[in-house]
């Protein structure tokens, strides 16, 4: 028979265990108590995926070259309202957004009285509407004759416009061997929950969170 006085010992020498519990928002290190053989549930969650950026872009929609002598391809004088309509009419076109397709346009005026206009057709994608700017290099006129002095010249419109790129995946984060998943391609990272994971006392386990992720371990001791 146990004497009262040992029973009682044994009654009052048992400590109740204390929940605990270890947030991270970045990464560190855990180390598991000396009394500590088990996690309870270790919850955790990458980081956010990123929004479509907005950028930019820019492209010289049309070019007026100014020759000296032979070589043009059709008789006459190309003048420059056609030449800023034409680099308008593009601009316009980048302006309605989407998808949009636009012409490039190589305006070459040579000084017998002959000029060339060559053409090129491209496309672009995800351009946000009413973004497109254009601006003329210096010397660009809107109206009269095209024409230069003694020598070669070239001038130049060029558009800008706005649009999205492509939206980011978040980064995991990583806890006593689990992954948790980072948001899909700009989403919002989930959450997930992980029970009864074995741990050994006074080992330390490295915790990766990213900026944004999270990761929480509870547990007695």
């Amino acid at each position: 028979m146990t004497p009262i006085d040992a029973r009682r010992s044994g009654f009052y020498g048992k400590r109740a265990r204390i929940p605990m519990t270890a947030t991270f928002t970045s990464s560190g290190t855990w180390t598991a108590p000396a009394s500590t053989t088990m996690v309870d549930s270790l919850i955790g969650k990458g980081s956010n995926g990123g929004a479509a950026p907005l950028l930019s872009a820019s492209t010289t929609v049309a070019t007026v070259f100014w020759y000296i002598g032979s070589g043009g391809s059709n008789a006459g004088t190309y003048d420059w309202a056609s030449a800023t309509n034409s680099a308008i009419a593009q601009r316009n076109a980048i302006n309605a957004g989407g998808n949009p397709s636009y012409t490039f346009y190589n305006i070459s005026q040579h000084s017998n009285n002959t000029y060339t206009v060559a053409t090129a057709g491209y496309s672009l994608s995800g351009v946000v509407a009413g973004s497109a700017t254009i601006v003329y290099e210096t010397g660009w006129l809107s109206s009269g004759n095209i024409a230069g002095g003694g020598s070669s010249q070239n001038w130049s419109a060029t558009v800008s416009w706005n649009y999205y790129g492509s939206p980011t995946n978040g980064s995991d984060s990583t806890a006593l061997g689990y992954t948790f998943a980072g948001g899909i391609s700009g989403g919002v990272a989930p959450t997930s929950t992980h029970y009864n994971i074995a741990v050994t006392p006074g080992n330390g386990y490295p915790i990766v969170v990213p900026p944004g992720g999270s990761v929480t371990i509870n547990y007695y001791q």
